[in-house]
């Protein structure tokens, strides 16, 4: 018998930090893909150019980096606690503050999410090929 969690939301996991905090990380569903580029890729004005002797049409597609890039980030990074600003103030998880703490000068966050990303994705891979070798 083949069992499917097909009511699985990605919970994700939750990843200690290196002198106090923890992150709850998930990797992105098909779903999350499919909402960051209606909201993040856009049709570019067709062209023609001239292909083997024809004119063939095509239409770029425009991609705003920076807003996937964020978008990721939000949706991969559930939470945190006991991450704290210079002044010892809790720092909310929001989306402003994700993109801070990535972007900041200081590479320690955003190597600590690369690292676990890259835990997650490997076990995404592990299970998936384990799942092709069932059918």
């Amino acid at each position: 018998m083949t069992v499917f969690n097909i009511d699985e939301d990605k919970q994700g996991a939750w990843f200690d930090m290196e002198g106090g905090g923890r992150v709850q990380l998930r990797t992105l569903t098909f779903d999350d893909w499919d909402e960051i580029k209606k909201q993040t890729v856009r049709k570019g004005l067709p062209e023609y150019p001239k292909l083997d002797g024809k004119y063939q049409r095509f239409q770029p597609e425009i991609v705003n980096d920076s807003l996937q890039i964020e978008m990721i980030w939000d949706k991969t990074i559930l939470a945190w606690e006991s991450l704290f600003d210079r002044n010892k103030q809790p720092i909310p998880c929001t989306r402003e503050m994700k993109r801070a703490l990535m972007l900041m000068r200081d590479d320690s966050f955003r190597n600590f999410y690369q690292e676990k990303m890259n835990i997650l994705l490997e076990v995404d891979k592990e299970q998936a090929e384990a799942s092709e070798k069932n059918l």
